[in-house]
């Protein structure tokens, strides 16, 4: 993510909606020569950490590249809100995107994994149908889960849409789909455990084994493990790093990531197993029908990835699962109510650690009291 942003004070306005809008139009149209009628600019609220404020997001092609979110107002308990003395300019965009716009790609993935994206595919003997991939995309968004009423009736429209049968469209996109996903969660385990996480059962070391056993139980379910093998599927991390040297540069030596991954592997072998019987028990007790309460016990409890739920249970996945997962936590997450100072005319805190990290004792002066009052 490229981000970018703007300070507005009271002593210097710098520039602010009408003026960043028209400076990403301007890069879009004349500096990567996007066609104006494929972008559409969609007006939205973003509100978070007691300010509020319009946001922009534009589209190109179905895919959101970017957004600018003008954080104007503070907000308070009783939904009462005031304009900020500095009101700020947070402008996101997809770096990644901005590749797939500049090259004309089907998608961005072929950009950002160019080399483990075609060892993927030489692996399996499989080929992308680029064509079908480039109908699609525009109409991809469609099948957000969190919008999308009928999944079903989404597909069938994208169909309608481009022209070809349903089937095909499916047959095409699934597949490259999972290679998509694999991809996606390789990379990000290689950067988390080279960043010194580890798999666990606990915080962010769940997530890094949940996607893991996500990334085996993907192969499996569709007879890849065979064709790449350990070794196989470690030369993927490789190519990650060829593919993220151009920005991180060379990836230091980590000796024992193979066997993270390998014992990893073994683990999710004998705890699969383990975990298919207690499935095995519900799905018995419920006779076969599923609640959703029985699919995220089944995820969050015996660590079953979904697909391999639906696998087992032979039924989709539910569209509203991953949604229900998101509203769950939300609701089990209390956090601290926000407490808003005003600090615009306090001096600039002196960091004196940056300037000389040795510095074990120094001066400091009290300059205001805040009391902790609503």
């Amino acid at each position: 993510m490229i981000g970018i942003q703007v300070f507005n004070s009271p002593e210097k306005y710098v520039f602010f909606k009408d003026e960043v809008i028209e400076f990403n139009y301007n890069w879009l149209t004349q500096e990567l020569g996007v066609d104006p009628d494929e972008i559409t600019f969609i007006e939205d609220v973003w509100a978070g950490g007691g300010n509020l404020g319009p946001s922009i997001e534009y589209f190109i092609r179905g895919m959101e590249v970017g957004n600018m979110v003008f954080m104007q107002y503070k907000t308070f308990h009783d939904g009462s809100r005031e304009e900020l003395d500095i009101k700020v300019i947070d402008t996101g965009i997809g770096l990644e995107r901005v590749a797939w716009l500049y090259n004309g790609s089907p998608t961005s993935y072929q950009d950002t994994f160019a080399n483990a994206y075609e060892y993927m595919l030489k692996q399996m003997d499989m080929k992308c149908d680029e064509e079908i991939w480039a109908k699609f995309g525009p109409f991809s968004c469609t099948l957000n889960v969190d919008e999308a009423e009928n999944m079903d009736k989404a597909w069938q429209d994208i169909s309608d849409k481009i022209d070809v049968p349903v089937d095909k469209v499916k047959a095409a996109i699934q597949p490259i789909k999972d290679v998509y996903i694999i991809l996606d969660h390789t990379r990000t385990i290689l950067i988390t455990i080279s960043d010194g996480a580890l798999p666990s059962n606990v915080g962010g070391g769940g997530n890094v084994r949940n996607i893991l056993r996500r990334v085996f139980s993907i192969m499996k379910r569709n007879d890849w493990w065979d064709k790449f093998g350990m070794e196989g599927f470690l030369n993927i991390f490789e190519l990650h790093k060829k593919d993220l040297e151009g920005i991180y540069g060379k990836f230091p030596e980590y000796k024992s990531f193979a066997e993270i991954i390998k014992v990893e592997y073994e683990r999710w072998q004998t705890s699969d197993e383990e975990s298919v019987k207690k499935l095995e028990k519900i799905i018995k007790q419920r006779k076969g029908n599923l609640t959703i309460d029985d699919w995220i016990v089944c995820m969050q409890s015996h660590g079953i990835p979904a697909d391999k739920i639906s696998e087992i249970v032979k039924a989709p996945i539910p569209q509203n699962l991953y949604l229900e997962i998101s509203i769950r936590q939300e609701k089990t997450a209390k956090k601290a109510e926000t407490i808003l100072y005003n600090t615009l005319h306090l001096p600039e805190t002196d960091n004196i650690y940056y300037k000389d990290h040795t510095v074990m004792k120094f001066d400091a002066k009290i300059v205001d009291v805040f009391a902790n009052v609503l």
